[in-house]
């Protein structure tokens, strides 16, 4: 029998085994549209991960994803800034390969995608496919939500943001994206 547990403003979740499932509205992400020839619903995956079924999604957690779902309009520009500050060696460091390099990030990508010249290009260079709440603990010290985009320059791992709602906290692989480095 499949575990499910209802929350008054995110809906319905499932357990899957190994976290709290469901889908949620995030239209403002829509405006990144890179691939799959169709244009995203605004509809994404919000999974939370759980030791077992008794491991219900915690306060704040619930809380921070409803401020990040509130806040997407203006989170929206602040991954974007963020991304091209990284790829262009500005701002704080994530340590990824694409730190100071833009270069390295436009080689080997459909020649028809825009030209990488401003950080509203990155719209049409990633798609929102997931977003996932974490617990304090693995890599952060308070909770988190990680953005997670399909892109081409990142076709393996996907490119994870990390945000509290309010700021960018980091940039890097999705699933493994942790706060910037000092």
């Amino acid at each position: 029998m499949t575990k499910t547990w209802k929350h008054p403003a995110l809906g319905e979740f499932t357990f899957d085994g190994y976290a709290w499932k469901t889908l949620v509205d995030a239209p403002a992400f829509k405006i990144f549209n890179y691939g799959h020839g169709r244009p995203p619903t605004g509809r994404v995956e919000l999974s939370i991960p759980a030791d077992n079924e008794s491991d219900l999604p915690p306060a704040d957690v619930l809380a921070l994803i409803s401020k990040v779902l509130a806040e997407q309009d203006r989170l929206v520009s602040a991954v974007t800034a963020a991304l091209w500050d990284d790829f262009n060696g500005h701002g704080p460091y994530s340590g990824m390969w694409w730190h100071g390099h833009l270069g390295e990030v436009t080689q080997e990508v459909d020649p028809a995608l825009p030209p990488l010249t401003s950080p509203d290009a990155l719209f049409r260079w990633m798609r929102l496919s997931a977003i996932e709440g974490r617990k304090s603990g693995r890599r952060n010290e308070m909770p988190a939500v990680e953005l997670k985009f399909e892109a081409p320059f990142e076709e393996e791992h996907g490119v994870g943001v990390l945000t509290d709602g309010i700021s960018i906290l980091g940039t890097g692989y999705s699933h493994d994206v942790g706060p910037f480095m000092k």
